[in-house]
């Protein structure tokens, strides 16, 4: 069981690689696409493949592009192997995976008749990028060796009938040799490059002398569980460095509030003390100043009183008062009589005007 573990995860690892790349060529495409379009057209194409490493002809990326969605929307056209009452029958448990074994077993011995990177490759590029080249004779859909679930119909669409839909427009022929011969070069040479720099990451320095064969003889999952381990290292003494920055960081803080502390207390027995005492000298100094401009207005007050009420002034203003009381008195008088008059006048009859003019008229 482990032996058959391992076998299905390495292939889906070198599934998976192959899909990425795919995935990745077909994102180059377009965007190199998008941006001759936006430049200069078809002519900038060619450059922009070259700088993105690009190596076959546009019709062979969007054939790549038609075949992928229609392989990826037959797959989601599958529903799973269950039961009226949700639960996986046990029989057909084990009928799918005796035809996955026997499918994957096929496959793999397929890929170990011819060398590792070019068969594995083109096994995989005939379901990716050649479809799934499994139909029946009348043309309904059979099962996929590999592949789990049920080809059931999702409101008539059928993946035999994506594929006869989609696929009659692509560039190519469906077992185009060509075709796929070109994807195979160019994805092995793109995971070949992404391998060479992965090894190139892992190298030891050669002007190391202290334990260079030692560290070159080493497996890559041990050079890369001592990078780890150097890494993990080295983010122990950050944080060790970290935790002492934080202690002397409250250290000088609490230096800092003694510091603050005393200075308040300078400031306010000594100088504020001082500047407190001046304060109230001042106010009090303020105050009698206030009280005695008081008095000096009373006494100028009562000198006024005393010039103007005189012996001899008293009975004369006494007259000129009453004199002023009888005048204001008349002016009071003639003032209501002008009132009334006025009213009496508002109220006569708005026509008064005209027959006091015409009365005057006839009797002149």
């Amino acid at each position: 069981a482990r032996e058959e573990m391992a076998r299905e995860r390495l292939r889906y690892l070198e599934a998976m690689a192959v899909y990425c790349e795919a995935v990745a060529m077909v994102e180059e495409y377009q965007q190199a696409v998008s941006v001759a379009t936006s430049l200069g057209g078809i002519r900038d194409l060619q450059t922009l493949f070259s700088q993105l490493g690009l190596r076959s002809s546009p019709q062979v990326y969007e054939a790549l592009e038609q075949r992928m969605v229609v392989a990826e929307a037959a797959q989601r056209l599958r529903l799973p192997l269950l039961s009226k009452d949700g639960e996986i029958p046990e029989e057909e448990i084990e009928k799918w995976s005796i035809i996955s074994r026997s499918s994957l077993d096929s496959t793999i011995t397929s890929i170990t008749n011819s060398s590792t990177s070019n068969s594995s490759a083109s096994t995989i590029i005939n379901s990716v990028g050649g479809g799934t080249n499994i139909t029946a004779a009348n043309g309904s859909d059979i099962q996929e060796p590999g592949v789990g679930g049920v080809a059931n119909r999702f409101l008539g669409v059928t993946p035999g009938w994506l594929r006869q839909t989609h696929l009659p427009r692509a560039h190519f022929p469906e077992d185009g040799t060509g075709y796929q011969m070109s994807l195979i070069h160019e994805i092995e040479a793109r995971l070949k490059a992404k391998c060479d720099k992965l090894s190139e990451a892992f190298q030891m320095d050669e002007t190391d002398t202290n334990g260079a064969n030692v560290a070159q003889n080493l497996r890559l999952p041990e050079r890369v569980k001592s990078v780890v381990e150097e890494i993990e290292r080295e983010e122990a003494a950050l944080l060790e460095d970290l935790y002492s920055a934080d202690r002397k960081f409250s250290e000088y803080y609490n230096v800092l509030e003694q510091i603050l502390g005393v200075l308040i207390k300078l400031v306010k027995d000594f100088k504020l003390q001082h500047q407190h005492q001046y304060d109230d000298l001042r106010k009090a100094w303020l105050c009698k100043r206030c009280e005695t401009m008081n008095a000096k207005l009373r006494v100028l007050e009562h000198l006024l009183l005393r010039d103007t009420y005189t012996q001899e002034a008293v009975p004369a203003l006494d007259k000129i008062r009453t004199y002023l009381l009888e005048a204001t008195e008349e002016a009071s008088a003639a003032y209501n009589k002008a009132v009334t008059r006025l009213r009496e006048y508002q109220g006569v009859d708005p026509h008064f005007d005209n027959i006091a003019r015409r009365y005057h008229d006839l009797v002149k």
